[in-house]
């Protein structure tokens, strides 16, 4: 059944955080490690979201792959290297797993399409943007933050001081998506008040 034409001019584009991270190891987890994936791994997401000041406004999984979308650029940062650094220091082989876990998170900021899926029925953004978010994390480096040049951007002219955006270079993106500026998202360090 095809939406009437009213429904479609309701969608109107807003500017949105998105982050997409996997687990790089989780092809490589036994039956018996799932479990524990999911008590240990995805519980310590939770467990960041619950305790963290920039929870997304949107969260969805499938198996090690998560998709968040948040309200600024400024959560998305903050949430995405709250959540690295947590990952980071959990020692994995102590919580039964045979070898360690890292995540890789990309992030990107552009406008999104908020909608009800009447696939699944429940909230969800869609668009352009979200597909390029979605091709960031494949070539980001294990225990880092990639963000794209929009990402970037916005951080810079909001003149967000919790982290900064170093930038990489020119980076292909995953399955062919084209060739885009990436950065490092790093936390900025005290520079004695500047």
């Amino acid at each position: 059944m095809e939406p009437a034409p009213h429904e479609t001019a309701a969608f109107e584009p807003e500017i949105k955080g998105l982050l997409f991270a996997d687990v790089r190891g989780f092809s490589k987890l036994s039956e018996d490690e799932i479990p524990l994936f999911v008590q240990h791994f995805l519980g310590t997401v939770a467990a960041e979201m619950a305790g963290s000041t920039c929870a997304p406004i949107l969260t969805n999984t499938w198996g090690d792959g998560l998709y968040f979308v948040f309200d600024s650029v400024r959560s998305t940062g903050e949430f995405a290297l709250g959540l690295c650094e947590v990952v980071r220091a959990i020692d994995w082989r102590v919580k039964g797993f045979h070898h360690d876990l890292s995540l890789r998170i990309g992030l990107h900021a552009g406008p999104v399409y908020a909608c009800v899926d009447p696939v699944t029925k429940q909230p969800s953004y869609i668009g352009a943007h979200v597909s390029r978010a979605a091709r960031i994390e494949p070539i980001t480096p294990p225990g880092e933050v990639y963000a794209s040049g929009a990402f970037a951007a916005l951080a810079r002219s909001e003149e967000i001081r919790e982290f900064l955006c170093a930038y990489v270079g020119q980076t292909p993106l995953a399955k062919g998506y084209g060739t885009f500026p990436t950065y490092v998202v790093h936390r900025r360090r005290n520079t004695g008040g500047r």
